[in-house]
């Protein structure tokens, strides 16, 4: 086979791929970009690679983003100060946070052009050198660290070379040899060295870091293993995976006590429990499967309380929420919610995905700082048997400005009580389905409300 039959197969590969990925888009809507970071040494291909995928992306239908790297125009004028580094990262910061937080952006992929692990790397690098002091580097990458922006971070390409194949590629082009303050051996060593140690120390901290040695490979093989790695997460952001952990007999029998539970009353037992994640129907289609619902009570300081109403439910006939209003916003764990593999008790994982759905969902933004949930189980239907809430109580002052997601819920228009504050008087009228009665009876000291029994549900 020919050089050009082995590109011509690698085009319709990755263009087939692409198609399938645009199938799912038509069947699942994305909720948010994927996000792709590229990182490396100089003059390993990384700046080719973005041109190529960003070119291939939006050639096949896809809305993508590049925040550029900004060292070119960094006010610091000494490359080898921390200052540089800090400032470079927080920009890349800025850029990334810019497009996650607008609610308007139609991103479907976004590119950083160096980003928090490229920070990473030169941090480790200028520390290795004596040009960093050890408080400042551990201050900044606290931040860079936190949960919030990692798990925004799909994908981490770590372009690697070799110092003489980056000077030859310098070079090339060029009227001159002589080495530059970066480019030269002896640095390029150090930070291939910086690059292999951030990796083994921080980068069990993102969810996917790819190392990508570029000397022995030509652009061709490089963009095919780039494209391809993007096109996969895409998809598997599209095809949503949803928490679960199996049911035990101790826990069950438990949970046939009561319907609401103090959440130290059930830790042992649900601390235990190693959360899992997997297609949405096939969970749905487990009797065995007991899936955390992660869900917040807003209430303010006159005890109104915010009620919504769900437009989009999957299986919506079997749904006991179907056409009632909820005095609660959440929704399932999703592998998203989880930055490295095998990390993160239930606790955790509830906590970061309650914040995602409330900001996806309602548009605010609240800290879950020391807060313990309530654990609700109503197994009187079919549905509520595979669902365990762990309801949180958040306090807001007054009414806050929602921005209801309209895909997920009715919005607040005309008569809709759907994103408006009620009282507990109000919402005992309404027909409530098993949490929200629950939730007025144990939190707003309402009335016994009679649980739906299986006879009214059949």
């Amino acid at each position: 086979m020919t050089s050009q039959e082995e590109k011509l197969k690698v085009i319709n590969e990755l263009q087939t791929l692409a198609e399938r990925v645009h199938e799912l888009k038509q069947q699942h809507r994305q909720k948010h970009p994927i996000v792709i970071e590229f990182s490396g040494s100089p003059k390993a291909g990384k700046t080719s690679s973005i041109n190529s995928l960003e070119l291939f992306l939006k050639r096949n239908g896809f809305s993508v983003k590049v925040i550029q790297e900004r060292a070119s125009v960094c006010p610091v004028s000494d490359k080898q100060s921390p200052m540089f580094n800090v400032w470079t990262a927080c920009m890349s910061l800025a850029g990334m946070i810019g497009v996650l937080e607008d609610k308007k952006s139609t991103v479907e992929v976004l590119i950083l052009d160096r980003g928090i692990f490229d920070a990473l790397c030169w941090f480790e690098w200028l520390y290795s050198c004596g040009k960093m002091e050890r408080q400042l580097k551990e201050a900044v990458e606290s931040l860079l660290l936190h949960e919030d922006f990692l798990k925004s971070i799909d994908i981490v390409f770590a372009f690697c070379t070799t110092p003489e194949k980056s000077i030859e590629r310098e070079y090339a082009n060029l009227l001159t040899n002589k080495p530059g303050s970066i480019m030269n051996v002896s640095v390029l060593q150090t930070y291939l060295n910086a690059i292999e140690a951030t990796i083994k120390s921080k980068g069990d901290r993102f969810r996917n870091v790819f190392k990508i040695d570029t000397t022995e490979k030509n652009q061709d093989q490089v963009g095919k293993e780039v494209t391809q790695m993007a096109l996969n997460t895409l998809r598997n952001v599209l095809m949503e995976r949803i928490g679960y952990f199996e049911k035990t007999d101790e826990l069950i029998s438990v949970l046939g006590t009561k319907n609401f539970f103090e959440y130290e009353e059930l830790r042992p037992l649900l601390d235990s429990n190693k959360i899992k994640f997997d297609y949405r129907d096939d969970v749905e289609d487990k009797e065995q499967y007991l899936q955390p619902i992660p869900i917040a009570v807003i209430s303010n300081e006159k005890n109104r309380i915010l009620v919504v109403k769900k437009s989009n439910i999957p299986n919506t006939e079997k749904s006991p929420e179907k056409d009632r209003l909820l005095p609660y916003v959440g929704g399932h764990t999703r592998r998203e919610d989880v930055v490295s593999e095998g990390k993160g008790c239930l606790l955790d994982i509830c906590k970061s995905a309650l914040k995602r759905e409330l900001k996806e969902e309602i548009g605010i933004s609240v800290s879950l700082d020391d807060k313990l949930p309530n654990i609700i189980f109503t197994p009187n239907v079919e549905k509520s048997k595979k669902h365990l809430a762990i309801c949180f109580s958040i306090k807001v002052e007054g009414e806050p400005k929602l921005n209801l997601d309209a895909n997920e819920l009715v919005l607040k228009k005309g008569v809709s009580k759907s994103g408006r504050f009620l009282t507990a008087d109000e919402l005992q009228k309404e027909d409530l389905e098993d949490w929200g009665k629950i939730i007025l009876r144990e939190y707003f000291k309402t009335e016994q409300l009679t649980l739906f029994s299986n006879q009214e549900q059949k």
